[in-house]
């Protein structure tokens, strides 16, 4: 699901450290963010990155698949699990956005697009939905993501309220288990990070896909405190040996360079300075039709409320501003919870 010292790193920001750096130097510009040119402390300039506009994209794909799986005789797998991570640094906001796997788009649902047509695909999707430039990819399966929650030492979760899922698939997809977690900060290790980010069908209002997606956000939020654990493997950190280590034949895939990696981690120290706003898209801008006839088969899918997806575009800027007048989920401190759209009918973990 993570390549997460690079999400680690493009939450907390660019907004603190260029505007400290620029008042230091005494630096005349435009635009504190697209016109610096001067060196980081990582000896890396913005322009030589990836990252281009005032606003920071990278999408996590997180796939069902494992090694196990895959010994099974898995061929192809979904993305079911699908993050953009936005920055803005002139207002000092992150924005996770999580949007239905059973979305519509682009001839097919969006997590079948990468499989089924590539990764170019999906990225093109999910700048459709939300309006956004996507710099880049980080994609990892279900060992990679027990891999590097275990490579932290284990990740400090706050679960927001208590739950059972009497129907959890056990680790051989050969029968269901029950699992329950209780409300209160607990920290995971990589199994049970997984489960808490895939369980589907859990009492107290966390049976859908929309409530995981925000369990998934909970881990993220976790995730930037355990880099720096003593226990993590990582830690003191050597972006050098971090990304060589990560993006291994047998670990993730990612579309960010090293580059990108050493000039997102210059900003980790001023994590505190950002707000985190965890954002599922719902009802208000999606809606389920039926089986829907426009495909060579009949599939349980949502689709837009307006065309283009208008109204998300907006709503996904004034979130980033700042100037959003609805109701905003926060995930710094104690969160509040909410009730969300309940999600697809699909039964596939």
């Amino acid at each position: 699901m993570l390549f997460i010292v690079l999400l680690v790193a493009v939450w907390v920001g660019l907004g603190y450290v260029i505007f400290d750096f620029i008042k230091k130097e005494e630096i005349q510009i435009e635009s504190p963010v697209s016109k610096i040119k001067q060196e980081l402390a990582g000896g890396v300039n913005k322009k030589d990155t990836a990252f281009e506009g005032e606003v920071i994209n990278v999408l996590l794909v997180g796939t069902d698949t494992s090694a196990g799986r895959r010994n099974r005789g898995q061929g192809g797998f979904n993305t079911d699990t699908m993050i953009l991570v936005s920055v803005d640094p002139t207002t000092n906001k992150v924005l996770l956005t999580s949007v239905p796997r059973d979305l519509w788009i682009n001839g097919n649902k969006l997590n079948a697009l990468y499989t089924v047509y590539g990764e170019e695909t999906l990225v093109d999707a999910f700048e459709k939905v939300t309006g956004q430039t996507v710099h880049g990819v980080i994609r990892a399966d279900f060992d990679h993501f027990m891999w590097i929650v275990d490579a932290f030492g284990g990740v400090p979760v706050n679960v927001q309220r208590a739950f059972t899922d009497y129907n959890f698939p056990n680790t051989t997809d050969s029968g269901p288990i029950t699992v329950t977690f209780t409300q209160g900060i607990e920290t995971m290790g990589g199994q049970r990070a997984l489960t808490f980010a895939r369980s589907r069908k859990g009492t107290n209002g966390e049976g859908s896909d929309l409530m995981r997606a925000k369990r998934q956000h909970l881990i993220l939020h976790g995730m930037l405190s355990a880099i720096s654990q003593p226990e993590s493997i990582f830690w003191p950190m050597n972006v050098d040996k971090f990304y060589k280590t990560v993006t291994a034949p047998s670990k993730m895939h990612t579309t960010l360079s090293l580059a990108d990696a050493k000039y997102l981690w210059d900003f980790y120290k001023d994590r505190d300075e950002y707000t985190v706003e965890s954002f599922v898209v719902d009802g208000t801008y999606v809606y389920h039709p039926g089986m829907y006839p426009q495909s060579s088969y009949h599939a349980w899918v949502f689709i837009a409320r307006e065309p283009g997806f208008a109204n998300l575009h907006i709503d996904i800027k004034n979130k980033l501003n700042n100037t959003f007048t609805g109701e905003q989920l926060i995930i710094q401190g104690e969160t509040p919870t909410e009730e969300v759209v309940e999600g697809t009918a699909s039964e596939n973990y």
